[in-house]
């Protein structure tokens, strides 16, 4: 570089000489100063020499093409350095100003571009940044020194790092000193450092044992927790990191874990640590491989975890999974494991097996009663008992609710199961004593035998269940045993349930109207309404058959609605019509009145359908009273209040109660067909017709006898002063218009 720039300067001199004017030269001063802090190690070569030294001898047309051509050859070689220069070089006033920018990174110029030419410092960066650059541009000029300079940029919402290399130039501009800044992009590195050193703090500060091995499986680096895991110091963990290694693999094929890793780059597996004392505890061991640029394995990343509470959390977790919170009793997923296992080795070893679902009788009223507390004591209860009857080996399970079942295996005959079920039965026969309540609490079970009824888990699951509602049906604390005709009824009931479900939906029901006689005057008095369901299939199907199951399933409650409200539409309907006025007898459910909103949806019904409380009687059954007591007698209160009046229907085949009946405000009983259906021949009946003629008359009530088909039963009846009656005899249900045509 000097012998350049004495070529320059020789070059000037001839130039002089010749009276060349300066203007037709380039001023390459700034250039080469910049140059010279740049690269100082720059030299001539020995064609510069040789054109220097011919320089002096030459003419002056000879020498202009030569100071041409050795100042396009000197500019191309300035402009060659300057493109490959991978950072910014800006030439600064000592006051700040830019008055020359270079660099062949585009990229970093484009960052830097607040501080372009003609630029002070304090015009490109805030002021605090703007001191700091010029109080470091002052040290390197007096010190004559380089200076660096770490600093950051923000550009475009990202954190940007440089380095700043500041030297003094020997260039002065308009008699100002200048300072060469070269900015550096340290971005990469800095993160790289940030990220190396946040490596090096988590390696260190891991809870989980880490440990780096060259590719000889010596140690290169070990933190403090793989220590600590082992119980050794940093000095003595090689004889337990050989050990480790040296055990064995998962895999017997792959021997040893060291074997392993060499042949496979990983392996990861529990092994055993033992405490400072002595007692093992799990541990989950990792090994990776780490290969070079040429995939030659070079290192090994070691990693140890303490797993001893993740296999305690694990246990609690599936224990909760499979087992119930409240009984702690196995839950549904761990009895349908059970009874696959079971199935399994029954047909192995020929053996048999059962499973007995069993329900509690009436829990629902010992919940709604007396509450859910109440209701979870009694289910612990039950399951400590139940658990004093049952053999160790059976699996007694609760899968929801107040259903139990038990899996019993090992048997050799079907005779022992009932000698088991009686046993359970009796173990409830003492009463539960439940906070200050002493319940006689009972059981229904259905039992279902595997192989032989299926070794089908879900099937069985079935059978015993549709057994267990027939023990129900046949009046509860008893047991059936699986047949085909219950599983026949079954699928009966749930066809229809579904089937249910649509029919209000399709406008798949309608009414009949029977028409209620008063045998003193001839005339109808009223009618009663009769639901049916014309399904598209099944045809006509009978109120006795989907009724019930409306009522378990849940549905009666919007099938009752429509019922009232197409009466009251109905009765609407006559009263246009000018037909005489008649009451009309409706049906309640037991489900229904023990609905607390029932009388405000009744009331809601008769205003909208402009209908009067006094044409509307409710028939509810004896048994409907017994249930929750005090919402039923609160409806029937104000279906008083409205007009409605109350009969109470099949008088004498349920829980007949005097008290009930002084109780509610009844208007009317009605004697049930199965004592009218025989009064001529059965000394019996009459006798119950007779006493309930007279017990109604003493309590001011109305009495109506239904089932009439007969003449003599019509003539029995009026001699006993039941005037009121209906039946086949004098008419069938009829639809609406019939009864219209039957009233005219």
């Amino acid at each position: 570089m000097g012998e350049l720039l004495a070529m320059h300067r020789l070059l000037q001199r001839q130039l002089k000489k010749l009276k060349l004017q300066r203007s037709e030269a380039p001023d390459l001063s700034m250039w080469a100063a910049v140059l010279e802090q740049v690269d100082s190690s720059y030299e001539a070569s020995d064609q510069d020499r040789y054109t220097l030294e011919r320089a002096l001898t030459i003419s002056s047309d000879e020498m202009q093409t030569l100071y041409q051509q050795q100042k396009v050859s000197y500019e191309n070689r300035l402009q060659s350095i300057f493109n490959a220069m991978p950072d910014v070089l800006f030439l600064l006033t000592e006051e700040g100003q830019c008055i020359e920018v270079i660099s062949g990174n585009k990229r970093l110029l484009e960052k830097n571009r607040k501080l372009a030419l003609g630029n002070y410092l304090h015009d490109a960066y805030p002021q605090k940044k703007a001191d700091i650059f010029q109080q470091a541009i002052k040290d390197a000029i007096d010190t004559k020194q380089l200076v660096v300079l770490p600093y950051e940029l923000k550009i475009n919402e990202r954190r940007h790092y440089f380095e700043g290399r500041i030297m003094s130039s020997n260039y002065e501009h308009k008699g100002k000193r200048t300072v060469v800044f070269i900015a550096i992009d340290v971005t990469k590195r800095v993160k790289a450092e940030a990220h190396g050193s946040l490596l090096s703090k988590a390696f260190e500060s891991s809870k989980e044992g880490m440990l780096i091995l060259d590719s000889k499986f010596r140690i290169v680096t070990v933190n403090k927790a793989f220590c600590e895991l082992n119980g050794e110091t940093r000095g003595s963990i090689d004889g337990v990191v050989s050990n480790i290694l040296s055990g064995p693999a998962a895999s017997d094929e792959d021997g040893d874990i060291k074997s392993a890793i060499v042949s496979k780059g990983r392996w990861m597996g529990e092994i055993s640590g033992h405490d400072d004392k002595g007692r093992a505890y799990p541990l989950w061991l990792t090994v990776n491989t780490v290969e070079d640029y040429s995939e030659n394995s070079c290192n090994y990343i070691v990693m140890l975890t303490d797993v001893s509470e993740i296999k305690r959390s694990q246990e609690e977790l599936i224990h909760v999974a499979t087992h119930d919170a409240l009984t702690n009793l196995p839950n549904r997923v761990l009895f349908n494991d059970r009874l696959q296992q079971a199935v399994h080795r029954s047909k192995r070893n020929n053996t048999v097996g059962a499973l007995f679902f069993l329900d509690l009788d009436r829990f629902k009223n010992v919940n709604d009663n007396l509450g859910h507390q109440v209701g979870d004591e009694l289910l612990i209860q039950v399951t400590q008992r139940l658990l004093k009857v049952s053999r160790s080996a059976d699996t007694l399970a609760r899968i929801g609710g107040d259903e139990f079942t038990l899996i019993i295996e090992g048997l050799e005959n079907t005779a022992e199961l009932a000698v088991i079920a009686e046993k359970i039965l009796s173990a409830f026969a003492p009463q539960f004593d439940l906070g200050g309540y002493n319940l006689d609490i009972s059981a229904s079970i259905g039992i279902s035998v595997f192989p032989r009824d299926s070794d089908d888990p879900v099937e069985l699951i079935k059978h015993a269940d549709t057994a267990m509602y027939s023990a129900k049906d046949l009046g509860r604390n008893t047991f059936q045993f699986y047949t085909q005709e219950l599983t026949t009824n079954a699928f009966e009931y749930f066809a229809i349930e579904i089937a249910l479900r649509k029919a209000l939906e399709h406008k798949q029901f309608f009414l009949l109207y029977q028409p209620q006689y008063d045998l003193k005057s001839n005339r109808i008095i009223g009618v009663e309404a009769l639901i049916r369901w014309q399904h598209p299939d099944m045809g006509v199907v009978s109120p006795a058959r989907f009724i019930p199951i409306a009522e378990t399933s849940g549905q009666i409650e919007a099938i009752g609605q429509w019922v009232i409200t197409e009466s009251c539409r109905q009765c609407t309907a006559w009263r246009k019509q000018d037909l005489p006025y008649m009451t009309i007898s409706i049906n309640l459910s037991r489900k229904q009145l023990v609905v607390p909103a029932l009388a405000n949806d009744v009331r809601k019904i008769l205003d909208k359908e402009e209908v009067l409380g006094e044409q509307l009687e409710f028939e509810i059954t004896e048994s409907a009273i017994l249930d929750n007591e005090d919402i039923v007698f609160e409806n029937l209160k104000q279906f008083k209040k409205m007009g409605i009046s109350i009969a109470i229907d099949d008088f004498g085949t349920g829980y007949s109660s005097l008290v009930n009946l002084k109780q509610f405000p009844l208007s009317r009983l009605k004697i049930d067909q199965s004592f009218v259906r025989d009064v001529t021949k059965d000394k019996n009946d009459e006798a119950i017709i007779k006493a309930t003629i007279a017990l109604g008359k003493s309590l001011g009530l109305k009495i109506i006898a239904e089932g009439v088909e007969k003449e003599e039963q019509r003539r029995f009846l009026e001699r006993e002063g039941c005037h009121q009656v209906q039946g086949f005899l004098l008419s069938e249900p009829l639809m609406p218009d019939e009864v219209a045509k039957l009233l005219k």
